[in-house]
C-alpha cells in the first residue's frame, strides 16, 4: 500500500498540461499563458482575479489592465512576473496586504506547455542533502562489497596496485602514431587479471582458516593442561630413627674440658637454638636409676 506523504493542497511533485487547450488556442504568449494557468489544479478559485472575472463575466466589457484592477482588492492573486514566450513564464501566488504591499506565497513556472510549482527552500535542502547521502550510502555498499579478507596478523588490507607504465607508454606511442590499439587482447587480460586475483583470495582465505585453526587448537590445549589436577603422590613408608640419635647430648652436666684449656665463662649473648627434634611416642629421655652407698658400719 502507497502511501502518500504530500498535503492535500501540496502540489510539488505533479505538473499539470493539456495538450487539447494548446491545440485549440495555439502557442502561449504573454496574453493567453494566464488563461492556460486557471484551467490547472493550481489556480485558486477564491482568488481576487476570479472574483474580477465573475464581475465582468457578463457586463461585456473586456478587462483591459488586470494588475491595476487588482490594486483595489485585499486578499490572495496571481500575477504574470516574467515571460518568456513561447517556452518559459512565471507566475506568482502573493497576498495583498495594501495597494503597494504584497507577500509572495508560492511561484509557479510554464515550461514547455507544463505547469510546476517552485519547491521551497526547506524542500530544495532537504532533497540535496537526501541525494548527496544515498550517493555516500552507495559508495560505502561499494567498498564493502570488495571488502579484502580478513587476516589475523595485520586484518583488512586494501590491495594497492601500481598502474602498467608499459602498457600506457604503448598505448600513448600507438596513439600518437595513428594506429588501432588490439581490442581483442584487453578482455583476455581482464579475465587472467581476475582469475589471478580469485585463486589469490582463495589461497589467503584458506591460509586465514588454517592459521585460525592453528591458533584455536593450541588454545584449547593449554586450557586443557592448566585446569588438569596434580596426582596424589604415593605415602612412603618414612623409617623412626631413635631418639637419642636426633637429641644428641642432654645431660645437664658440663663436658670434660682438656688440660691447657681454660674454660669459657657463661656469654650474655643470645645464643641461637635449634628447636628438639620430636621423636616418636614413648622415646623419650631414660631415666637412670640412683644408688645411693652408705658406708661401712663402724663397730
Amino acid at each position: 500500500m502507497d502511501v502518500d506523504l504530500h498535503p492535500p493542497d501540496d502540489y510539488s511533485h505533479r505538473f499539470f498540461i493539456w495538450h487539447e487547450w494548446i491545440q485549440a488556442h495555439g502557442p502561449l504568449t504573454a496574453d493567453n499563458a494566464f488563461d492556460y494557468f486557471t484551467t490547472s489544479m493550481f489556480y485558486d478559485k477564491q482568488s481576487n482575479n476570479q472574483v474580477l472575472r465573475m464581475q465582468t463575466m457578463h457586463t461585456g466589457v473586456p478587462l483591459v489592465n488586470e494588475a491595476e484592477e487588482l490594486r483595489r482588492f485585499t486578499g490572495i492573486e496571481f500575477a504574470l512576473v516574467h515571460a518568456e514566450p513561447p517556452s518559459l513564464f512565471i507566475i506568482h501566488k502573493r497576498e495583498r496586504l495594501s495597494p503597494d504591499e504584497v507577500r509572495p506565497l508560492a511561484v509557479y513556472f510554464i515550461l514547455n506547455n507544463r505547469i510546476y510549482q517552485s519547491p521551497d527552500v526547506y524542500t530544495l535542502i532537504s532533497n540535496r542533502l537526501l541525494t548527496s547521502l544515498h550517493s555516500l550510502q552507495k559508495s560505502l555498499d561499494t567498498l564493502r562489497s570488495h571488502r579484502p579478507a580478513y587476516t589475523p596478523r595485520t586484518g583488512f588490507v586494501w590491495p594497492i596496485a601500481e598502474p602498467p607504465s608499459t602498457d600506457a607508454a604503448s598505448t600513448k606511442k600507438r596513439a600518437a602514431e595513428g594506429e588501432p590499439a588490439p581490442a581483442a587482447e584487453e578482455p583476455e587480460d581482464i579475465s587472467k587479471e581476475r582469475d589471478l586475483s580469485g585463486a589469490s583470495a582463495d589461497s589467503k582465505r584458506q591460509q586465514n582458516n588454517m592459521l585460525l585453526w592453528s591458533a584455536m587448537r593450541t588454545t584449547a590445549m593449554h586450557a586443557r593442561e592448566s585446569f588438569q589436577l596434580p596426582a596424589a603422590a604415593p605415602e612412603e613408608a618414612v623409617p623412626e630413627t631413635p631418639a637419642t640419635a636426633t637429641a644428641g647430648r642432654s645431660s645437664v652436666t658440663p663436658a670434660p674440658v682438656p688440660r691447657g684449656a681454660t674454660p669459657k665463662g657463661p656469654s650474655n649473648a643470645p645464643t641461637p637454638q635449634d628447636p628438639p627434634a620430636k621423636g616418636p611416642p614413648g622415646g623419650g629421655k631414660k631415666k637412670k636409676k640412683r644408688t645411693s652407698t652408705l658406708p661401712p658400719a663402724t663397730s
